[in-house]
């Protein structure tokens, strides 16, 4: 019986309220409740507006963060490209300069080797080969550049590697000839990375701009070998002997790939004591 009344009820208010909704009535009602809810609906629209800026805008850095990262790791793969392309054309080029050293000694033999360390100690002008006993390599073969110009000799070997003494050390030394006057005497390294030529003949002509190579003297090394050029001269009348500074023909700190002369036997490796 009672939820009958309140079905009632409800039913009679619902008409009531339709009725007054057609006339107008409720109107009112409506107005205000508008007037109360609007700012209230406004204010939580103002202070919801930064925060979801705030919001916008770490999402929006966190996208361009996560396309620079995506271009950084582009750009290194770029460079990692680049950088090898370059490479590859150094050692192309480096070879076809070995190949020409080849072609133009055709009765020699020759094996390539890639420079892969320098002495650390700086007491000593040499460099490491990656060729050693294994190859072939000995000590006090004799090593030349890829423009054909003296570098050294090996001067100690393992079986995957081998140090090559360059003939700037202090503690190489090279029977050589002033190509221009024949005039001969010992190219010598320095303490400066240099070299000096000695024993040179007081009453023999050396000029500046002259060539040195090896005389073969000695049986250490071929002949005719190339080694520098003289820069300057000193002696005085009164010495018995002219000294020449020499600068090298190869670029020695800058060595990559070098050529072991393997068909020429030094007179060190055949003595035998």
């Amino acid at each position: 019986m009672r939820t009958i009344v309140w079905v009632l009820v409800a039913a009679f208010l619902a008409l009531i309220t339709i009725f007054l909704s057609q006339k107008g009535a409720l109107d009112p009602l409506r107005n205000l409740a508008l007037t109360v809810v609007s700012p209230l609906e406004r204010g939580v629209r103002n202070a919801a507006e930064p925060v979801a800026n705030v919001l916008n805008l770490i999402a929006d850095r966190q996208d361009l963060e996560n396309e620079n990262r995506e271009l950084r790791q582009q750009i290194e793969a770029l460079r990692a490209e680049i950088a090898g392309l370059h490479e590859q054309q150094a050692l192309s080029e480096d070879l076809q300069e070995l190949l020409k050293v080849q072609e133009g000694r055709p009765q020699d033999t020759f094996l390539v080797a890639q420079v892969i360390a320098k002495d650390p100690s700086n007491l000593k002008e040499r460099i490491a080969i990656d060729r050693g006993s294994d190859d072939g390599v000995a000590e006090g073969m004799v090593v030349l550049s890829a423009g054909n110009s003296l570098v050294g000799v090996v001067s100690a070997t393992l079986s995957d590697f081998a140090w090559v003494t360059l003939i700037t050390d202090a503690n190489s030394s090279v029977n050589a000839m002033v190509m221009e006057s024949r005039t001969q005497g010992v190219v010598s390294g320095t303490l400066h990375s240099g070299l000096r030529m000695e024993l040179l003949p007081q009453n023999t002509e050396v000029q500046p701009g002259s060539t040195v190579a090896t005389s073969g003297l000695g049986g250490n090394f071929p002949d005719a070998l190339l080694i520098g050029e003289v820069v300057s001269v000193q002696g005085s009348d009164q010495d018995i002997f002219q000294k020449a500074e020499v600068e090298p023909a190869a670029d020695l700190s800058r060595l990559e790939s070098v050529l072991i002369l393997t068909s020429f036997q030094p007179a060190r490796l055949n003595h035998t004591p």
